[in-house]
């Protein structure tokens, strides 16, 4: 038998080879949680340096599953919750639920989460806002407008190019500026810009308003206009045309027309075989041209509401809220006599130069045009 003195020798012994086999073990730092791909079975202390694999199964790759299901994607989801590509769809981004989020403003948005600074504050009896775009954010809409890239010479022998750029068009002061500028680029003297509502905002029938602010100098063309959506199938002028503005040079005037295929400038035998507009204004239209007449405005470069109010059987153009010139459907039928029973397309230019306004003045540069809204309306 073992004596109880030399059991406790033993087993002291024991537990002092086992405190000091513990004691001396080394405390091994590393990935410790068995799901991460760089698991280490050895790590007694976890260095936060695990590691996943990404859904292309590579270790600490980045890749995720995007909004659309697909592996390394790129859409996302906006603050609507809306699954897009955030550069592709930058026209569309939070565009669902962006809205007017003043109580107080006659087209409050009460499912908008973002305000977009579309409010108004009040529309014209008998009208409701339809679409609008108020210039209010830092940059322009890319939902609302498109820039139009032209060389110079490409219609009526205008001597700007047309460009994206932010020195030609951009927002200050809650105002789209489209800027002329009087430099080379890209085998031109002059740049400007020319945007466009095409595939973003047509309408047919309503009321438009765009308050604007045109400058003067000699080669200036400033212009608000439309043109019909299917002008891509049948062009111009079957499309038709609407100059709801358009002003040259120091003219103490504006001019407002329509072009038709029966009816435009270039037309063998204009004016003369141009159907009746019946052309009408408060007091008369002396000296007017089928489709076209000018109106004075002796502080023509001030800001001014340039209007239009658009049926089936007429356009009624507008300064400042009043009527001043009423086109009529013409008695004989047809596209080609009154194309305007299809959606329009707004265009915003400034051009420099061309067979209307002639050579510009150099000394003019840089010269704007000004919008601080375009707003569309439909009857009540």
């Amino acid at each position: 038998m073992m004596k109880p003195k030399l059991i406790f020798v033993i087993t002291s012994v024991c537990m002092l080879f086992v405190f000091c086999s513990n004691s001396q073990k080394p405390d091994i730092q590393g990935c410790t949680d068995s799901q991460a791909c760089n698991y280490d079975n050895e790590s007694t202390t976890d260095d936060g340096s695990c590691l996943y694999n990404d859904c292309f199964g590579v270790c600490g790759g980045d890749a995720v599953i995007d909004c659309t299901g697909i592996c390394g994607g790129s859409f996302e989801l906006d603050e609507c919750g809306e699954c897009l590509h955030p550069i592709n769809q930058t026209d569309t981004w939070n565009s669902t639920c962006s809205g007017c989020m003043d109580e107080s403003a006659a087209n409050y948005d009460s499912d908008a989460i973002i305000d977009d600074g579309s409010c108004v504050e009040v529309f014209p009896d008998g009208w409701i806002l339809s679409w609008n775009d108020e210039f209010n954010s830092d940059n322009i809409n890319g939902a609302n407008w498109t820039h139009e890239i032209w060389s110079p010479y490409h219609v009526n022998n205008e001597l700007q190019a047309y460009t994206d750029r932010p020195d030609n068009s951009f927002i200050e002061n809650g105002h789209l500026v489209i800027r002329a500028l009087n430099e080379n680029f890209n085998s031109a003297e002059y740049t400007s810009a020319r945007l466009t509502s095409s595939g973003k905002g047509e309408w047919q029938y309503g009321r438009c308003d765009i308050r604007a602010k045109i400058p003067l100098g000699q080669g200036t063309w400033p212009a608000i206009w439309m043109l019909g959506s299917n002008i891509g199938s049948v062009g111009w002028p079957s499309c038709g045309e609407i100059d709801i503005m358009e002003h040259v040079n120091n003219n103490l005037i504006v001019h407002s027309s329509i072009h038709t295929n029966a009816c435009f400038h270039a037309l063998a035998g204009y004016p003369g075989a141009c159907p009746d507009y019946n052309i009408s204004c408060p007091g008369g239209c002396p000296d007017a041209l089928p489709n076209t007449y000018w109106k004075d405005l002796p502080n023509v470069d001030d800001w001014h509401v340039y209007g239009m109010i658009w049926t089936a059987d007429y356009l009624t153009f507008t300064i400042d809220n009043a009527p001043w010139m009423t086109v009529s459907r013409p008695i004989i039928p047809g596209d080609d006599m009154w194309p305007f029973d299809q959606e329009f397309f707004f265009i915003l230019n400034l051009a420099i130069g061309g067979d209307w306004p002639g050579n510009p003045d150099d000394s003019i540069f840089p010269v704007s045009l000004e919008i601080d809204y375009v707003r569309v309306y439909v009857p009540e």
